[in-house]
């Protein structure tokens, strides 16, 4: 009598876990297939990348540029942008520019910023900076890392979206991609604050999404699994041969390829097949699981 209930649960997590944003993709592919348009002409010129000197920031920057979009790097160490830069340029004759700034710094870094920004015409913006304290519980965490976490997760993303989205509505194009972590959806032990900062911008991205349709601006939040960058080392090391981790340009092409396709994203379908399962157990479950990831390396480091 009652099959019904069920049947409705089992479409309910289908659809929040995989087949809306599935839908969304295949849905964006044959759009762009039958419009042939090309990101640029979509968005912008121009592609701001944070974070853009190593890791996804860097893959993020090359995949853009290799589909004709200008790109602007920002990161904290000059010698690594001007490398970065040149190095786009020659491989595939794009205009590229640099803004070395340490976001770790707070609020007062903004006002240089906006005004840096304000000449480009800024068709994508991707929020892609972060930092993840050393492994360890949140006790042992510093004020000065736990600031710093605050600083590039959180702050950085907010007031650079803040600061962008006015032109881009006033253009009625543009799309902002945060890169968030599948730690957002479930808090992990001995990531606690990562793992917070990470879900607010999973609920900060899928909230203004929603608010911005109809501007012609979108929002998108790309949520992967575990990827080999510098921030990830202290740990991969130790992850179960059952979790599978990614190199960086893996995540970053194929999340470019749904940039326009959906607004929420795991980046690449693997991580997106690795992500559904965690939907099956119950939350504290859930939680006890993630934590065991990472005791035995914290117990190491004591």
């Amino acid at each position: 009598m009652f099959w019904w209930i069920g049947v409705y649960a089992v479409l309910l997590w289908a659809y929040n876990s995989f087949l809306e944003s599935l839908s969304s993709v295949i849905w964006g592919t044959i759009r762009s297939v039958v419009r042939k348009e090309k990101l640029s002409q979509r968005y912008g010129p121009w592609a701001v990348i944070t974070g853009a000197t190593d890791g996804i920031g860097k893959c993020y920057a090359e995949c853009l540029a290799s589909k004709g979009l200008n790109i602007m790097l920002i990161s904290r160490t000059e010698s690594k942008l001007i490398k970065v830069a040149s190095e786009i340029e020659q491989k595939y004759g794009v205009e590229t520019q640099w803004i070395q700034v340490d976001f770790s710094d707070g609020p007062h870094i903004y006002a240089d910023l906006h005004e840096k920004l304000g000449s480009i015409d800024i068709g994508l913006l991707v929020n892609n900076v972060g930092f993840l304290p050393e492994l360890g519980s949140f006790a042992q965490n510093t004020e000065s890392d736990l600031l710093t976490l605050i600083n590039l997760n959180v702050m950085a993303t907010t007031m650079l979206t803040h600061m962008i989205l006015p032109a881009m509505k006033s253009r009625r194009r543009g799309i902002v991609i945060n890169v968030a972590s599948s730690s957002g959806y479930v808090p992990i032990p001995y990531l606690t604050a990562y793992s917070a900062s990470k879900a607010f911008v999973v609920n900060f991205s899928l909230a203004l999404s929603h608010e911005l349709r109809g501007t012609g601006v979108e929002c998108q939040v790309v949520s992967p699994s575990i990827v080999q960058t510098n921030m990830a080392h202290q740990y991969t090391d130790g992850i179960p041969w059952y979790v599978l981790v990614l190199e960086p340009d893996q995540m970053a092409r194929w999340g470019v390829f749904t940039i326009g396709k959906t607004a929420h994203t795991c980046g690449h379908w693997l991580h997106c097949l690795q992500i559904i399962w965690w939907a099956f157990l119950p939350l504290t479950l859930a939680i006890r699981f993630a934590g065991g990831l990472f005791v035995k390396d914290v117990n190491k480091m004591k």
